[in-house]
């Protein structure tokens, strides 16, 4: 297995993170202080709650994509050992976040860190989130969101990416939706549009899809160089 982490990217988003989540926290506390010592400014202290609030979910989307333990691209890396060196994992390189290229094809993986219970509704064609408090939905942004949705856009923009420099040659890119928290329970995920897997089983599920038209070896070496 080859893996390739764009590490730079990711200790500058992890920094970044850190810095709005402070300045959201002390954005809320001067809103706190105003309120008491200026009372007069009454309303300063709502601009200061949004543009706090707002600070701190932006830090903390960051933080649960390039600070939380453990982070997705570690859970991949450590998911796919054993595989042998037809696999390729790019992740933060290329315009998916995390690009699988194998005998079997060409991936572009989304990953969620989210526990409790996901369903998919086939009746409703989406999928149900349950067991996780709302507090944690809404301050520790464990709320799934939409998938299906950014699986396809991730497979898009890849594939667009990969048409441009490849023209008529370009292999299909499979989307693929992994969940890295162990503490995760998937029903009825065998209808799903697109495959969802757990982090644990990445490596069985890899192993066992039949070979398809994939990357060559030179168009491997162009994809990136390191």
């Amino acid at each position: 297995m080859q893996i390739y982490t764009n590490e730079t990217l990711i200790k500058r988003y992890a920094s970044i993170s850190k810095v709005l989540s402070t300045s959201g926290i002390l954005v809320l506390l001067s809103g706190l202080v105003i309120s008491f010592l200026r009372p007069e400014w009454y309303s300063m202290p709502f601009y200061t709650l949004i543009l706090g609030f707002m600070l701190a979910n932006i830090g903390m989307f960051l933080a649960n994509k390039y600070v939380r333990n453990p982070r997705p691209d570690i859970v991949l890396s450590n998911s796919l050992k054993g595989l042998d060196d037809r696999y390729f994992l790019y992740q933060y390189i290329l315009p998916a976040q995390h690009v699988i290229v194998s005998p079997s094809g060409v991936y572009a993986v989304i990953t969620k860190f989210q526990s409790g219970t996901v369903e998919w509704l086939s009746e409703k064609q989406n999928i149900k989130h349950r067991g996780v408090s709302l507090y944690k939905r809404i301050f520790a942004q464990e709320s799934i969101g939409q998938p299906i949705i950014e699986s396809q856009s991730e497979t898009k923009r890849l594939y667009k990416y990969l048409y441009a420099k490849y023209g008529e040659d370009t292999p299909d890119v499979y989307p693929l939706i992994v969940f890295t928290n162990p503490k995760i329970d998937l029903i009825n995920i065998k209808k799903t549009p697109i495959p969802m897997i757990k982090a644990k089983r990445l490596n069985a599920y890899l192993r066992k899809q039949p070979k398809k038209h994939t990357l060559n070896d030179q168009q491997i070496k162009e994809l990136y160089q390191p």
